[in-house]
């Protein structure tokens, strides 16, 4: 085998570059360790928001001197907006650390206020890859059903497992509609306690007073409730027929 040394390499490639120098080269051997560019991360704003809201609200969908206020809170909470509470609905302490509690009577628009920003989280998760407004939904009355039916499944025991639900967001609809697991469990007491210890955001809408679902959970939910959510009362006329 032939040795070369450097400079006799460099030789011999001027003399193939036609007596030219020899331009400096450096191959990618290892790409991984260039400095990549870090993703632009998308930043939601007030007007495509509204307009994704408005995109997705039913054509009926009315938005009134009673809702209003409301909505516009509800919205610039999920903007993580500091002034978010500017029309003073919220009833105790605001901070966008804390999830959110609505309650109110049947047919306010509490429910269909989150169907639309979950419709509306799915298309900025999906599109921009934004988790704004990104939340499991779930409803009171039959995820209990769900949770009996695979209890007492032994051959699918691992389908249903309620620990997922202590940990990420979460919106439940009608808070405090459902009944007891098994005649004996209030299964969304122990939900709401775990999550409060995982400083998991939970976005709930209930037809109870926060006095009422004291009473139904127990006092260690009900005195939990203001330090883990943004309290809300919805009230007005009802849009049901």
């Amino acid at each position: 085998m032939i040795k070369h040394t450097l400079a006799e390499s460099i030789e011999k490639l001027r003399k193939l570059n036609g007596g030219g120098e020899v331009e400096k080269t450096v191959h990618p051997v290892y790409p991984g360790l260039r400095k990549q560019k870090e993703p632009v991360k998308y930043v939601l704003t007030k007007s495509v928001l509204w307009k994704l809201f408005k995109f997705y609200s039913p054509k009926n969908y009315v938005v009134n001197k009673e809702n209003e206020k409301i909505i516009f809170t509800v919205l610039r909470y999920f903007l993580k907006d500091e002034n978010f509470n500017e029309f003073g609905k919220i009833k105790n302490t605001p901070n966008l650390d804390k999830g959110l509690l609505i309650y109110g009577p049947n047919g306010v628009g509490k429910s269909l206020l989150f169907d639309i920003l979950k419709k509306v989280g799915k298309e900025l998760i999906t599109k921009k890859n934004c988790s704004d407004l990104w939340f499991n939904a779930i409803s009171s009355g039959s995820f209990v059903d769900q949770y009996m039916r695979s209890a007492g499944d032994r051959e699918n025991v691992e389908v249903f497992d309620i620990k997922t639900y202590y940990t990420g967001k979460l919106y439940i609809d009608d808070l405090g509609f459902e009944k007891k697991a098994f005649n004996k469990t209030e299964l969304f007491g122990e939900i709401l306690f775990e999550r409060n210890r995982d400083n998991a955001k939970t976005y709930a809408t209930t037809n109870l007073k926060p006095s009422e679902l004291t009473n139904k959970y127990g006092e260690r939910i009900g005195d939990r409730l203001p330090e883990m959510s943004n309290i809300i009362e919805w009230n007005g006329e009802s849009f049901r027929d």
